[in-house]
């Protein structure tokens, strides 16, 4: 699965006649840019694209998409065009019209896989997962659901917190099939063991018309089997009515039950002769989470230096997150798929970013036809990309959004260079506070060369000069050219007190374009 261009037709929140033409030989496409330029509405784009399709030509649930689009990438072999305009679809595939061939046949033409993650707070791609989500749970909770059915992920997938337990249950009860995982666990996040889990269910509001008598409130299907499973060798469950805030103003009596399965082995004995694999594990699990009966899930697990147990909700958002992105992929990474990831560097500290790519390879070992679009905005992630795998996000003099690829790649550029050039244009690499002293310190040193400096701004020089010579920094260099550019910049006072503004920025470049041509008039002369 590689998606080579798109077009936008119509508006889509604040894309409008938006084309992009991304290198479907790369693996991995970084979108760049400000906040508000499209990124992440280009990534729900493809979503809605991508489900659109399935519902209607898969589950016969017709879906009209909100915009007109043009999309065209490689899936099994196949260029396949789609347009859809004005209400209807047309599909090319191989470059010859091959509509019917498509309808018939989604599955073959389709991604096998769409894996979605968000690190944002909003809801807006949960939104666009519903219509999946409520096909999926119709299927697990009918009588005759079985976990072999589910051996698969579905295809539209949309990571969420919790799933970080559920994949961390499934990698450490099928050690066999996550040796790299388990070794990643370990090397980097510093897990040692599995310890507990302590399942919380509540009564779902679907539970008051079913068998009020019933242990698990009626469930039935694949959340049934496993429910039953963790009864049968839980420590000691428990019921109770809990007392719970709704609201801040409002009080509910819930029913609820605590399954707690205390070690590994135990765990072993319920999943050695049930399930097959790690993915009808993890899908089983989260069939109590989607039908609503969980109220929460306490996993602990050993790590390094810590005395003890520790609940993977202590672990930090950066190690929460690293395991959700990563562990979830190692179950979407079949052949075929597309990635769509936004923002997943959130929370990593610099090396865990600095390594990210790397991960992708090593822990999750994707195939050669899975294709990763993600959003970033850090330096470190994107260090190794050559600029065929980078997007710039940019509005136009007209506010409509544009992207196109940089001029140098990342992976020739320092990340300091990276953070000044156009990939996120930082005026500075020094703090604004810093750089707006040096400015000053260096206007003044202009006008003490020059004979002009009063004493007031004297006395304001040299305490500039004794701070700049405390904190260790330097402003002269062994570049002679470089040193007349500072300081015939320097004497104009446009340099001083900046604004930063794109306006500034256009008139400080035609000053310092007017100073090198001094500078080169100066050196004729000689």
């Amino acid at each position: 699965m590689r998606i080579d261009k798109v077009h936008i037709k119509t508006v889509f929140k604040n894309l409008d006649d938006f084309k992009i033409d991304i290198d479907e030989k790369a693996m991995e496409t970084v979108l760049l840019g400000l906040n508000a330029t499209g990124k992440s509405n280009f990534m729900e784009a493809l979503v809605i694209i991508f489900r659109d399709l399935d519902l209607t030509f898969n589950y016969s649930k017709k879906q009209i998409p909100v915009f007109d689009f043009v999309i065209k990438y490689e899936c099994r072999g196949n260029i396949i065009e789609i347009n859809y305009e004005k209400g209807k679809y047309s599909f090319r595939i191989n470059d010859k019209s091959e509509t019917t061939k498509f309808t018939k046949n989604v599955d073959h033409y389709l991604p096998k896989h769409i894996f979605i993650y968000y690190s944002g707070i909003s809801d807006r791609l949960n939104d666009l997962y519903i219509p999946h989500q409520k096909l999926y749970y119709d299927q697990i909770i009918k009588k005759q659901a079985r976990s072999e059915q589910f051996s698969t992920i579905r295809r539209i997938f949309l990571a969420q917190n919790i799933h970080a337990n559920f994949a961390l249950i499934a990698f450490y009860l099928f050690p066999d099939q996550s040796n790299e995982t388990l070794q990643f666990l370990k090397e980097e996040l510093k897990i040692t063991d599995f310890g507990s889990a302590l399942f919380m269910l509540k009564e779902p509001a679907w539970g008051q018309a079913k068998m009020k008598d019933d242990m698990f409130w009626g469930a039935d299907g694949l959340v049934r089997k496993l429910l039953d499973d963790l009864y049968e060798f839980s420590f000691a469950p428990i019921e109770e009515k809990a007392r719970v805030n709704v609201s801040y103003k409002k009080t509910e009596t819930q029913n609820r039950k605590y399954l707690f399965i205390k070690d590994l082995s135990d765990f072993k004995k319920l999943v050695d002769t049930r399930y097959k694999n790690k993915i009808e594990l993890f899908n089983a699990l989260e069939s109590i989470h989607i039908s609503d009966l969980l109220h929460d899930v306490k996993i602990t697990v050993g790590k390094e230096s810590v005395t003890g147990e520790l609940a993977i909700s202590e672990l930090s958002e950066g190690e929460k997150q690293l395991l959700t992105v990563l562990g979830l992929l190692k179950f979407t990474k079949d052949e075929e798929s597309l990635v769509l990831l936004d923002e997943p560097d959130t929370h990593l500290n610099p090396m865990w970013k600095w390594k990210y790519l790397d991960y992708l390879d090593t822990v999750v070992k994707r195939q050669e036809s899975t294709q990763i679009i993600f959003c970033s905005h850090d330096p470190l992630v994107i260090g190794n990309l050559k600029k065929n795998q980078v997007q710039i996000f940019k509005k136009n003099d007209q506010g409509k959004t544009e992207a196109f690829n940089p001029f140098i790649s990342p992976r020739e550029m320092s990340v300091s260079k990276i953070l000044t050039s156009e990939l996120f244009g930082i005026p500075s690499l020094i703090s604004k506070k810093l750089e707006d002293l040096l400015n000053q310190k260096r206007y003044l040193q202009a006008k003490l060369t020059n004979g002009e400096l009063p004493e007031d701004e004297r006395v304001e020089f040299e305490r500039l000069k004794k701070y700049f010579d405390r904190i260790g920094f330097d402003d002269d260099t062994a570049d002679s050219r470089y040193n007349r550019f500072l300081q015939l910049t320097s004497e104009n006072d446009a340099f001083v007190n900046r604004k930063y503004t794109k306006e500034e920025e256009v008139e400080l470049d035609k000053i310092a374009r007017e100073v090198v041509d001094e500078i080169i008039k100066e050196e004729k002369k000689v």
